[in-house]
């Protein structure tokens, strides 16, 4: 939708490309020193391409394509997307985990980690020890790691 398909055109257009797919990842060999993302877009490129040339008028999509027609611009828009990716699940985890912690954890664990106020401060201002403030952040950190983990691979 980014690339001007329209809302009704866009599950058709999926529908084809995985069609396409299908068909062509059965003769697809992965080559280590090639991107199986830059292979992916491509794909995807070509069959955006043919759809607008099939479509009564261009949209922005054939502009904006041809902006990502380098191999930098296409690594530089598929390690975007995948940032975007990761930063939307990364705050989906954080939601589910703040859940498992009471308030006051939570709020000391954003207060220290994400606003970066000194512990001391805010161990002032909810009325707990130091340690209580460095605690709380260490809990609330190894549960993050452990549903973060393997989220990157």
């Amino acid at each position: 939708m980014r690339l001007g398909v329209s809302d009704s055109a866009v599950e058709d257009l999926l529908q084809e490309l995985f069609v396409l797919l299908i068909r062509k990842l059965p003769e697809f060999r992965y080559d280590q020193s090639r991107s199986f993302r830059a292979w992916l877009w491509t794909v995807f490129r070509h069959t955006v391409l043919a759809w607008n040339k099939r479509q009564p008028q261009s949209g922005p999509a054939l502009d904006q394509l041809e902006e990502f027609s380098t191999p930098d611009s296409i690594a530089e828009a598929t390690e975007a997307e995948y940032r975007r990716y990761l930063l939307s699940r990364i705050m989906q985890i954080m939601q589910i985990v703040q859940t498992d912690f009471p308030t006051t954890t939570w709020q000391i664990f954003r207060q220290v980690v994400i606003e970066g106020r000194p512990g001391v401060e805010v161990a002032r201002e909810f009325g707990v020890t130091v340690n209580a403030v460095y605690l709380s952040r260490s809990r609330v950190l190894a549960r993050l790691r452990e549903e973060l983990a393997g989220l990157d691979q």
